[in-house]
C-alpha cells in the first residue's frame, strides 16, 4: 500500500438559499447532504489511506462555478457528490449511482478542442502537455479520449463496491448505474459519482433520511466501499 494519502472530495449538493428538493413533511436535501458528507468526512478522517476536502462544511450556497473552481485548485483523486433524489410518484424510492454520460464528455472535448466553451476541467500534467501542443488538436483528443476512458473504467469498478454496500445496508433504486448530463462530473482530472441516498418524496424514506442513525448508515456504507476498492486497487 502507498504511504501517500488519497484525497477524497466531498460535494454536498445545494445549500444555503438553495434548499434541493423538499419531503412532504418539510426536510430539505441540503440538510440530508451536508449530515452525510459531514459523517463520511469524519469516518474517512480517522482512517490513515485518507485525506478529504469539502465543498462546502455548512449551509452555505455554493455555485456550480465555484465548486467546479473548488475540482480544478486541488489535487484530487476522486469526487464523491452526495444528493437526495425525488419523484412526483412517492411510492418510488432507493438510492442510486450516477457517472456522466458519454455524449456529455464527449461534448465537452470536442469543445475543448474546437477551442469553444468548455466545462472540462483537468490535471496540471495534462494542461502542461496542451500548453506545448497548442495546434495539436489531434494529440489533444487522444489523449482526452484516452483520460475519459480510463476514469469510466474507474467509476464502473468503484460503483461495485458501493452498491454491494448498499445492498446490505439500504434499499437500491436500481442495480444499475446511470448516466447523466450533470456538470458536477464533467472534471476529466478525476472519477467522480454522484450518489443520490434515497428519495425524499417517499414517506418512508424521508423518514430515514432525516434520522442521524440512517445518515449514518449511509455514509459507512460510502466510507467501506471506498475502503475496499482501494485496498483492492493497492
Amino acid at each position: 500500500m502507498s504511504s501517500k494519502k488519497i484525497t477524497i472530495l466531498i460535494d454536498a449538493g445545494h445549500g444555503g438559499q438553495d434548499p434541493g428538493a423538499i419531503g412532504h413533511k418539510g426536510l430539505q436535501e441540503k440538510k440530508v447532504n451536508i449530515a452525510i458528507a459531514l459523517q463520511l468526512k469524519k469516518l474517512l478522517d480517522n482512517d490513515t489511506m485518507f485525506r478529504t476536502l469539502l465543498t462546502r462544511n455548512n449551509d452555505s450556497y455554493l455555485s456550480l462555478k465555484k465548486r467546479r473552481q473548488f475540482l480544478k485548485k486541488n489535487q484530487v483523486n476522486l469526487l464523491i457528490s452526495i444528493h437526495v433524489d425525488s419523484s412526483k410518484k412517492k411510492y418510488v424510492s432507493g438510492a442510486s449511482l450516477w457517472i456522466i454520460s458519454n455524449s456529455r464528455m464527449n461534448r465537452e472535448i470536442n469543445n475543448y478542442v474546437k477551442s469553444k466553451n468548455s466545462n472540462m476541467c483537468f490535471s496540471q500534467t495534462i494542461q502542461n502537455i496542451f500548453n506545448e501542443n497548442k495546434n495539436d488538436l489531434f494529440l489533444k483528443k487522444t489523449i482526452l479520449d484516452l483520460q475519459f476512458n480510463n476514469l469510466q473504467k474507474i467509476e464502473f469498478d468503484l460503483s461495485k463496491y458501493i452498491f454491494e454496500q448498499f445492498k446490505k445496508k439500504i434499499k437500491l433504486h436500481r442495480i444499475q448505474l446511470n448516466y447523466a448530463s450533470l456538470g458536477i462530473l464533467t472534471c476529466i482530472s478525476m472519477p467522480s459519482i454522484l450518489i443520490e441516498t434515497g428519495f425524499i418524496t417517499n414517506f418512508l424514506e424521508e423518514q430515514k433520511l432525516s434520522t442521524t442513525y440512517y445518515q449514518n448508515k449511509i455514509a459507512n456504507a460510502i466510507y467501506l466501499s471506498l475502503k475496499n476498492y482501494f485496498l483492492h486497487k493497492f
